[in-house]
């Protein structure tokens, strides 16, 4: 926008029913300067001019036939605050000249006026339409000034929004268990609106209670999975009850019957936000605490309803999925215990694996996330065996090098077989390499020391002494000593080592466990 200055002269109009006046006007702004001068008769012809010509002053009557001066100043005003107004009169009363001011004229002459007077009035009305000029320039400046930053406000909560759904979504793209996700949830709400406390409710309407199924900033080992509370009679539970969202400034002003279960060290501001699948609430999550002992905003408040409703999707889906995967491992392990079946010598063997190679999983410290995959593909470790035949596979004696050539296929046709049913890659890694050997002469890929992935190591040591302690047709079970000794014996040669160790730690432990146990059964006895 350009600066107006006032560096020309006013456009003038003239508002009189008097036509001598009119023209002595008309003589003396033309004898002052260029002025541009309109002449109206009355009132009415005068608005009428309004969207005719530009007025910058007007020079009114104050007594007319049929509209007033006062009458016309009001009409001027409201059509346009920037045009200057000066009342004219031949009988000026201090009630007039008040009268006329309170409406927004500009100046006031009596009649009859000199040529100075009008010099002076113009000159002053110059003065105040250049000041008048000003400020229209510098209010449309801040109007512009404030609608760019309404616009920057916007954009950057637009920019805020999209970086908090690209957060939420990358976040919930990398969790494949309901439990992992309830826990990123929380520990996100806690990151996008600086709160310092935040746990997750999940819902059992059947019992009509509540559940604390994750938490950031609480005491995970005494509350989590162990604090519940009825749905009814209390904030949270209302808030699942009706879909409503609770927000609180302080806690320690609602403290009582309805908010006592929460832990005395939960206090500041509160928000509770409901999460629903199909528009039935299934839990809720819970922010308190705002840091800086400050209170959530609606801003606040907005993300926490993005990150349920993205989230809520994904709940939806992972539950859906893990029902699915669960009849899906529950159909392959009938398939396994019929296979197993067959054969006296393997019956139970998967499971007994699996069961091994979590103890070493657990012993090692891994995460849960890769317990779980030890645990639901290593009852499938041998599936693959469904596509050997039973004449090799059932075989009373030791098979022939083309026999055995056709039983070290099982890997990968299990592989094949669980290659389009969701399994993790990891978990898929497990079924293909688990015969693979340190030393790089297993089967199927020749994968040495390191490159086979750790899982796979670990059921490999696991399928190694449940087989050592097992019947088979061409030998007795070995010891428990006896399966140590091989084992440790083929230490990272056929096994890793560090895995073998790991399992040996175990059985000694349970062999203790074990004599303790019978010692104190025999004391028992010769006591009675």
């Amino acid at each position: 926008m350009e600066r107006y200055v006032m560096d020309t002269p006013l456009n003038v109009v003239v508002v009189d029913d008097d036509a001598v006046i009119c023209e002595t006007l008309r003589e003396f702004f033309l004898t002052l300067g260029d002025y541009e001068v309109v002449i109206a008769h009355d009132g009415y012809e005068a608005f009428d001019l309004l969207n005719k010509v530009e007025m910058d002053c007007v020079f009114v009557d104050f007594m007319m036939p049929g509209m007033s001066g006062l009458q016309f100043l009001e009409k001027v005003k409201a059509h346009d605050k920037s045009i200057l107004v000066v009342v004219m009169t031949g009988y000026p009363s201090h009630d007039a000249i008040i009268e006329a001011m309170r409406k927004g004229a500009s100046d006031f002459l009596t009649k009859p006026f000199k040529l100075d007077e009008i010099r002076i009035a113009l000159e002053r009305l110059a003065r105040e339409r250049s000041i008048l000029k000003e400020n229209i320039f510098l209010s449309e400046e801040l109007k512009e000034k404030k609608a760019l930053e309404d616009l920057n406000k916007r954009l950057e909560k637009k920019i805020r929004e999209q970086s908090v759904l690209f957060m939420i979504g990358d976040t919930l793209s990398k969790v494949h268990r309901t439990e992992e996700l309830y826990q990123k949830i929380v520990e996100m709400a806690c990151q996008l609106v600086d709160a310092e406390k935040s746990f997750f409710m999940l819902a059992d309407m059947e019992k009509g209670e509540m559940v604390l199924i994750a938490a950031r900033g609480i005491d995970q080992e005494e509350y989590v999975g162990r604090w519940a509370a009825p749905l009814k009679d209390n904030m949270i539970g209302q808030v699942i009850l009706e879909g409503v969202p609770l927000i609180l400034k302080d806690i320690r002003k609602h403290r009582g019957p309805k908010l006592d279960f929460l832990p005395q060290d939960v206090k500041g501001a509160l928000i509770t936000i409901p999460f629903k699948i199909r528009n039935e609430s299934f839990g809720a999550l819970t922010v308190t605490g705002k840091k800086g002992e400050g209170v959530f905003s609606d801003e606040d408040l907005f993300i926490l309803f993005l990150l349920a409703e993205k989230s809520s999707l994904t709940v939806e889906n992972l539950i859906l999925y893990e029902s699915v995967m669960l009849n899906l491992h529950a159909t392959l392990r009938a398939l396994v215990s019929t296979l197993e079946a067959k054969d006296p010598y393997t019956r139970s063997h998967s499971g007994r694996v699996t069961a091994y190679a979590i103890k070493i999983a657990r012993a090692i410290g891994l995460k849960q996330e890769e317990i779980d995959s030890i645990a639901f593909a290593g009852y499938l470790h041998d599936i693959g065996k469904i596509g050997i035949r039973d004449d090799i596979l059932l075989k009373p004696g030791k098979l022939l090098a083309q026999e055995y050539d056709i039983i070290k296929k099982h890997p990968v046709i299990g592989e094949n077989i669980v290659k389009h049913l969701g399994l993790l890659p990891k978990e898929k890694a497990i079924i293909r390499h688990h015969h693979e050997r340190w030393d790089g002469k297993g089967y199927p890929d020749g994968l040495k020391g390191e490159d086979i992935p750790l899982l796979s190591r670990i059921l490999a040591v696991a399928d190694a002494y449940d087989a050592l302690t097992s019947n088979r047709p061409y030998r007795k079970a070995k010891s428990r000593s006896e399966a140590i000794r091989i084992l440790q014996e083929n230490r990272f040669i056929q096994f890793d080592g560090q895995c073998v160790d790991v399992l040996v730690g175990i059985l000694e432990e349970e062999g203790r466990t074990k004599e303790i146990k019978k010692g104190s059964e025999y004391q028992h006895m010769s006591m009675a």
